[in-house]
């Protein structure tokens, strides 16, 4: 797929610059050029999202191998956790102020936590993180958002900022707690924006292997009311990062991550390329029918020449038209 994936990759980034044009000469406020970017450098947002307590920070730090970024007994995480490749650990908090600074390891807790960053205080838009691993090359970018459902209403705002950046999810649930309705609420507004989910069920451990079984069939039986055959991985996050850390392939064995990770190196290596595409096709949809709104409401007010708003809403419809045929050609290579 390399060479039809550039091939439309580059058509993709031409018909985003020409509707800017066109964003431009409306005077409307969408920008694209997030999208372009995303698709210049290859950006790949994989998000981890799930209710509060349900090891989403033990998985990011079992997939890197360390112990990097900060857990707890009680609800943690407050700000998105942005982890991106670099040769070496480094680590900018942001302030919605602008400003950037740069801190060392120990002093990340007193940002992205409620406890050290209660209701975010201090001002923190957003903490990245550069790190050199494996699941981070290629423009992956790993969030560690706050869970959703806590006591701190705040939390679940910053999760769903999240959404509609995802390109992929990692949705952790875990056996010690049965998956709710707000869980299953969350799940189908995350589906409108991310076309490929992984879902986890964390802390196997805590169970038997009977009661794991009974576990996984009620959480697929819940996931099948919105997805077509979910597929579930049951994990211990907490194992798999020791057996790493370790280099012990009997803890990694026992902590059920094998088939998990097997899963996600084929979809990084075969399919991010098409996910990626699909989404900023669907984003430039989206944007594209933004517009159109904007002009009709522009056509309403009889302030441009009828014939000139026509002309436009006819380039809106073909260039929707011209994205929807690259994306059904992408699938059949």
């Amino acid at each position: 797929m390399g060479s039809a994936y550039s091939e439309l990759k580059g058509k993709l980034i031409n018909i985003i610059d020409e509707i800017s044009s066109l964003f431009f000469s409306c005077n409307s406020n969408i920008s694209m050029e997030h999208l372009k970017e995303k698709l210049e450098k290859n950006i790949f947002n994989i998000v981890v999202m799930g209710q509060f307590k349900r090891g989403k920070t033990s998985l990011i730090n079992a997939l890197i191998g360390c112990d990097l970024l900060p857990v707890a007994v009680v609800p943690l995480t407050s700000i998105a956790t942005i982890l991106t490749y670099g040769d070496n650990l480094k680590i900018t908090v942001c302030l919605n102020n602008g400003e950037c600074m740069e801190i060392p390891l120990e002093k990340l807790g007193d940002y992205v936590t409620e406890k050290g960053n209660p209701k975010n205080i201090k001002g923190v838009s957003e903490v990245y993180i550069t790190y050199p691993s494996s699941y981070l090359k290629d423009g992956v970018r790993l969030i560690d958002t706050p869970g959703v459902g806590s006591v701190y209403q705040h939390n679940t705002e910053v999760a769903y900022q999240y959404i509609h950046k995802s390109d992929a999810v990692f949705f952790l649930v875990s056996v010690d707690q049965p998956m709710s309705k707000n869980e299953l609420d969350f799940l189908n507004d995350v589906k409108a924006y991310s076309s490929k989910i992984f879902f986890l069920l964390n802390k196997k451990d805590y169970l038997s292997e009977d009661e794991l079984r009974e576990s996984v069939e009620f959480i697929k039986n819940i996931l099948s009311e919105i997805y077509e055959s979910p597929k579930i991985y049951p994990i211990s996050a907490k194992l798999a990062l020791s057996g790493i850390k370790t280099n012990d392939d009997r803890i990694i064995l026992e902590s059920g991550i094998k088939e998990f990770l097997a899963d996600l190196n084929k979809f990084l290596m075969e399919e991010k390329g098409n996910v990626l595409i699909n989404a900023v096709s669907n984003n430039i949809l989206k944007n594209l029918q933004q517009l159109e709104f904007e002009v009709d409401l522009e056509m309403k007010s009889l302030k441009t020449p009828l014939n000139d708003l026509k002309e436009k809403i006819q380039l809106f419809e073909d260039k929707k038209a011209d994205i929807v045929q690259k994306k059904r050609i992408l699938k059949f290579c």
